[in-house]
């Protein structure tokens, strides 16, 4: 078995947006009316934001004005790399290890935060929120991702830090 590939969930496990993404959530449904705690963040985390907005009682007629509140206020500067993260990617980069990126992130969010923290220097592909008509955990964002790096099922990790991602590498037959 030769590893020829390494694909990664962004937020959470190359980057920390962890607390970025809940005080956005918080700011954005008490425009709803709905206050939410950590523990109910945490009990209703979801990669499919629109899946979160449901499980925390926001209905799907504001979901677009939602999504239009969360650029509003969520502030991309204020993301990083988790610690470990630009080590593991530089030295994958260096033994010629391919390397994608699978997220729930939209391609805008990407961009913003790309602008600070310069992933393009060892990220091959982001398939990112609108690149799949189907959501993790289902396995077709990760299987895009080997479309676009050309390598086999066999040839791949995958690393996430999620039920979701988990169950979605599995799905897709990828060791995870």
């Amino acid at each position: 078995m030769e590893i020829k590939a390494v694909i990664w969930d962004w937020d959470g496990t190359l980057v920390d947006s962890f607390f970025q993404c809940f005080n956005t959530t918080k700011k954005v449904l008490s425009h709803f009316g709905i206050d939410i705690s950590m523990e109910k963040y945490m009990e209703n985390f979801a990669p499919n934001w629109y899946k979160m907005y449901e499980n925390l009682g926001l209905k799907k007629e504001y979901w677009e004005m939602a999504d239009n509140l969360w650029y509003k206020y969520f502030d991309h500067s204020c993301i990083r790399w988790r610690e470990g993260a630009l080590e593991n990617l530089s030295f994958l980069k260096n033994l010629g290890i391919r390397q994608a990126v699978v997220t729930a992130s939209t391609r805008l969010d990407i961009e913003k935060e790309s602008i600070y923290l310069k992933p393009e220097r060892f990220i091959d592909y982001f398939i990112t929120w609108e690149d799949s008509s189907k959501k993790k955990p289902d396995p077709e964002p990760l299987i895009k991702a080997l479309e676009k790096l050309k390598v086999e099922k066999k040839d791949v990790f995958y690393i996430g830090d999620t039920n979701s991602d988990i169950i979605m590498g599995k799905n897709a037959g990828v060791k995870t």
